[in-house]
């Protein structure tokens, strides 16, 4: 496999993949969606009862407009910051799954209301590089009289146990368009000029009367520039071995380490399977 790329930011990638096949590339798509880890919270401790402020001299309410358990799950959506070489899942931590620096992460929040709670205000305890990435998410609006006082442990997960470890979404690919013109007899050049005007996307150019495919890549297999001619004049078809494929993650990691794992922990697998195939008697 042969990879181009296309584009490249934190967040998002567009990659050209050579000298493949369809099932390659799905099987990277798979493990993108399911199988790279990421920390998320897991566990939310909220202080029941009256929450008080010494400085104003006030008492709060615990309770907020949301069931403790929707705060949870807005919680455990949260991007949280993560690195593979520090963080290790729990189950394989030297603390036995106990809790520690090398396995979880630990946050607070401390917000009275009126106000509304945000993704910077869940805050790590100890590394403030550790901090949400994305501080403008709404969690709860707090009324005049509310509180939300809480604690919570992010872990090591896979979005095969729940979807809030998953990293990357709108994970697709589609095979290279190939696109071929050929003026069919009784085709005239206004036929060609219609061809060009009805293409979505602009794949088509008139140049000197003739009809140029300029931008194959942007070809998305709508087919209207086949139905716009009747004399056959265009044909669209696909390369089998070569894909556009695209990318977003939630900023929990950038898209070059999210890729760069699934193409590792692929390659673990096929070299996992080529010795058990070699150990067969």
């Amino acid at each position: 496999m042969e990879i181009t790329i296309r584009e490249l930011t934190d967040r998002r990638a567009r990659l050209v993949l050579d000298a493949t096949s369809a099932p390659q590339v799905n099987a990277l798509r798979r493990v993108l969606l399911s199988d790279v880890p990421k920390m998320a919270i897991e566990e939310v401790e909220f202080h029941l009862g009256s929450i008080r402020d010494e400085a104003k001299g006030k008492d709060y309410d615990s309770a907020t407009s949301l069931f403790d358990e929707s705060i949870s799950l807005r919680m455990g959506l949260l991007p949280v910051p993560t690195d593979l070489k520090q963080f290790r899942f729990k189950d394989q931590c030297s603390c036995k799954g106990e809790g520690c620096p090398s396995c979880q992460i630990v946050y607070s929040v401390d917000r009275k209301g009126p106000c509304t709670v945000y993704s910077r205000d869940v805050v790590p305890l100890g590394d403030p590089s550790l901090a949400i990435r994305e501080p403008d998410i709404p969690v709860v609006r707090l009324g005049a009289n509310q509180a939300l006082l809480v604690y919570a442990t992010a872990q090591l997960g896979t979005a095969r146990e729940h979807a809030k470890w998953q990293v990357a979404t709108a994970v697709g690919f589609h095979e290279q368009p190939r696109v071929k013109v050929a003026r069919g007899k009784g085709c005239t050049e206004a036929c060609l000029k219609n061809v060009a005007e009805v293409c979505p996307p602009k794949v088509f150019e008139m140049k000197d009367g003739k009809l140029e495919v300029v931008r194959e890549d942007d070809c998305i297999f709508c087919h209207a520039c086949e139905e716009a001619c009747e004399h056959a004049s265009v044909t669209v078809g696909e390369d089998n071995t070569r894909f556009h494929f695209e990318l977003e993650t939630d900023s929990s990691m950038t898209s070059r380490e999210a890729i760069r794992f699934s193409l590792q922990d692929l390659k673990r697998r096929f070299d996992e399977m080529r010795e058990s195939v070699l150990a067969i008697p």
